[in-house]
């Protein structure tokens, strides 16, 4: 249990908790530390972390100094941040010091890091590691709703986090679905689960498709914040509970992991949770297509055509590439919701891990000003991406002899190719944004929670 509290009032000789601070000198607390510490923290300026022991000179143990100099880079303050020990105990920010005029991001930065560096999915441990403790916060009242932003932010990414790494016998479409009907405790959310004829009968055969080899129904996840008859953003999340492959069978060395194959998902639901927690004012509808896909006896193959509910006809060339059918229906879907704009966000292609590796999230898009915007809000959630392009080559690789695309182009450009795919089902006057993050949604094996922060923080930017 990780928590954040407002602490009304700070007496430095009363306070027993550990305090976190920045070096800034001209703040009293500051100020009042150095007269009892001068020569310790003077000495260990350039570190990037000074720790010291109190040895009973004031009631608490222990202080945690950042050097105010390290604030004022952004990318450096949240290394700095990073290297902020384990909380093994309740700790007191004193967050007006890490106020810097040159990175107004400091102190949301530093409440996210906080609470997100140390975290463990340990949902299925038989032991588990101690993480009672809180964090308290003194300062400025205007601080704090920063600070509670930053807060709300950062579980929700934990949130995402845990549907991500939860495997598929705890989480499959169902369960999820149920996660999401969990919102409706929100005033402003309202959830609607499609069943399996529901969606027969808006002909999402893509979807269904993928859903053949599978024993439980898909579910066709529909969350709104503020409905309405008109969205001013649609978040479509790729669900694929689990990705064998299909009969595009993966190897033992490549399916390991596939549980994951649904953080698209799991980011578009907990940024909906995060955006009725903010009380958002803006209109945005998030659906998720959920199913697994396995090898099953009505499992569809290669060389099978499927027909989409846009009316295309698709050749099945790897079942493997089964993520695009399944958004695919639901972008179609979108629209006919009246989203006035659409970002679909998915764990697509290995390609877009070798072109980019970790660092960025791939964009596509067929609107240059739509992802200008949406850049903005990256930066400020600190999860960049990087365009990549989509060209009517890569749409003529998808040309099929017996059908209107083939769902798989030739080895090269496969980020690309698999975008180009998602945009023959996106009316052109539609603008739209593709995220792969197959690169970016975990590291070292667990989940991140890319996305869920650029999300809220690009809804925000349009009230």
């Amino acid at each position: 249990m990780i928590d954040i509290i407002e602490q009304k009032q700070f007496h430095l000789h009363k306070e027993t908790k550990t305090i976190l601070l920045a070096t800034d000198f001209s703040n009293p607390l500051v100020q009042a530390l150095f007269a009892l510490f001068p020569s310790v923290i003077q000495e260990k300026q350039k570190e990037d972390l000074i720790t010291i022991h109190t040895l009973g000179v004031i009631s608490s143990k222990k202080l945690l100094l950042v050097p105010y100099s390290k604030l004022s880079i952004r990318e450096k303050a949240i290394e700095v941040f990073s290297k902020l020990p384990e909380a093994k105990e309740d700790i007191c920010v004193l967050i007006d010091t890490f106020v810097n005029p040159k990175n107004e991001f400091s102190v949301a930065d530093l409440t996210e890091t906080l609470l997100l560096k140390d975290y463990r999915f340990e949902q299925f441990k038989s032991r588990k590691e101690d993480s009672d403790h809180t964090f308290s916060f003194y300062g400025e009242k205007e601080l704090y709703e920063t600070i509670k932003k930053a807060f709300v932010l950062a579980k929700a990414t934990i949130f995402s986090r845990n549907l991500t790494n939860t495997p598929y016998n705890q989480l499959n479409a169902k369960k999820l679905a149920e996660h999401a009907k969990s919102l409706e405790k929100y005033p402003s959310i309202r959830v609607q689960i499609l069943s399996k004829k529901e969606i027969d009968d808006l002909g999402m055969g893509l979807y269904l498709g993928v859903n053949k080899g599978s024993l439980d129904d898909p579910q066709f996840i529909i969350i709104e914040h503020r409905p309405a008859e008109t969205y001013d953003l649609a978040l479509v999340g790729k669900g694929v509970m689990y990705d064998t492959g299909g009969y595009s069978l993966k190897t033992p060395l490549t399916m390991p992991g596939m549980k994951t194959d649904m953080a698209g998902a799991a980011s578009v639901i907990a940024a909906m949770e995060a955006l009725a927690q903010l009380d958002a004012k803006t209109s945005v509808i998030a659906m998720v297509p959920a199913t697994d896909n396995r090898i099953g006896d009505n499992a569809i193959v290669p060389d099978d055509i499927l027909t989409s509910a846009k009316g295309l006809t698709v050749e099945i060339i790897s079942t493997d590439a089964e993520g695009r059918l399944t958004l695919a229906d639901a972008l179609w879907y979108a629209q006919k919701r009246n989203a006035k704009k659409i970002i679909d966000v998915a764990t697509l292609t290995g390609a877009v891990v070798a072109a980019l590796g970790e660092e960025f999230t791939g964009a596509f898009t067929n609107n240059k000003r739509f992802l200008e915007e949406f850049r903005l809000a990256t930066i400020r959630a600190n999860e960049p991406i990087w365009e990549m392009p989509i060209s009517k080559g890569y749409h003529l690789e998808l040309k099929s002899d017996c059908a209107d695309l083939k769902n798989k182009g030739g080895k090269n450009a496969g980020a690309s190719i698999a975008a180009a795919f998602l945009e023959e089902f996106v009316d052109k006057k539609t603008p739209w944004i593709h995220l792969d993050i197959a690169a970016t949604s975990t590291h070292n094996s667990m989940a991140t929670g890319v996305m869920v922060k650029s999300f809220v923080e690009y809804v925000l930017s349009l009230e």
